[in-house]
């Protein structure tokens, strides 16, 4: 028995026939080969970048690698129909008007898309990041490939398109580093004891649970006016997104301790007008 001949004639076997378009028992089996191997080779790719890195980072290849999938099928699903005897240039051509029109009116959110995978990869934002937005301080609660979302003090949510995060200078308060150095400026008048004034801004802080210890606060002396004395008071905090309410409490210690040591805040210098 001619087993080689038969395997042939079973691969041969046509399923579909027309002018252009044949469909054997061979091709659909090649096809199904090719997907398969396709889909097992992606996934092991797939494996092999994500088995060593951390869950962050494979949460965001895993958003890659389903971007890279879609592009793979379509350039198998064009390979599908040229094996099946589709002229896949032809069809090429005919659309290339279609495909131009779509590209235009497309290309913000490839952009967009192009822009998602820049972020994911490069790790230059990360969810829980607090980022400076139009003016806004705002925590990144979610990045998606087209889009990244943001949530505000006001408990506002805002939805930034990825390529905007790319093209525009974007102030990242927490990068790779969650402890950011504030500051609480404070004028006292021209007399008053600077040293004395030092050590009241320090104990300001002292005792605030949200400030650390290390780095150390510290009291720079500014600049001098006409009637004071210009301080600002540095401190550092690990939670950025509370900045305000911190910068808030230390303010309102300031008030007190300054009326403890009888230090006056001072008031606007009146200019009189005298060439009349």
């Amino acid at each position: 028995m001619d087993w080689s001949g038969i395997i042939k004639r079973f691969f041969e076997y046509e399923l579909y026939t027309s002018k252009s378009i044949s469909i054997t028992v061979g091709t659909l089996l090649f096809i199904a080969f090719t997907l398969m191997i396709t889909k097992v080779g992606l996934r092991l790719l797939k494996q092999a970048f994500t088995k060593r890195a951390s869950p962050e980072v494979a949460g965001r290849l895993e958003a890659v690698f389903n971007f890279v999938n879609y592009f793979v099928y379509l350039i198998m699903f064009f390979f599908v129909l040229n094996t099946i005897g589709i002229n896949v240039s032809m069809f090429l051509t005919t659309s290339a008007a279609l495909f131009v029109g779509l590209g235009f009116a497309l290309q913000d959110i490839f952009r967009d898309l192009i822009a998602g995978i820049y972020i994911l990869v490069d790790k230059t934002l990360n969810v829980g990041d607090v980022i400076e937005v139009e003016g806004k301080m705002a925590v990144v609660h979610t990045i998606n490939l087209r889009c990244t979302i943001v949530e505000t003090r006001n408990r506002q949510s805002i939805v930034i398109p990825n390529r905007k995060m790319i093209d525009n200078l974007v102030n990242n308060w927490t990068h790779e580093e969650p402890v950011i150095r504030s500051k609480v400026e404070v004028g006292v008048y021209i007399g008053t004891d600077a040293a004395m004034v030092k050590e009241v801004l320090l104990n300001c802080v002292k005792d605030n649970a949200d400030i650390l210890k290390d780095p150390a606060p510290m009291v720079f002396l500014d600049s001098f006016g006409e009637s004071s004395i210009r301080f600002i008071l540095y401190y550092f905090i690990d939670k950025a997104f509370d900045n305000d309410r911190i910068a808030s409490d230390v303010r309102y210690e300031i008030d007190r301790q300054f009326k403890v040591n009888n230090i006056a805040l001072p008031v606007p210098v009146l200019k009189l007008d005298n060439t009349k």
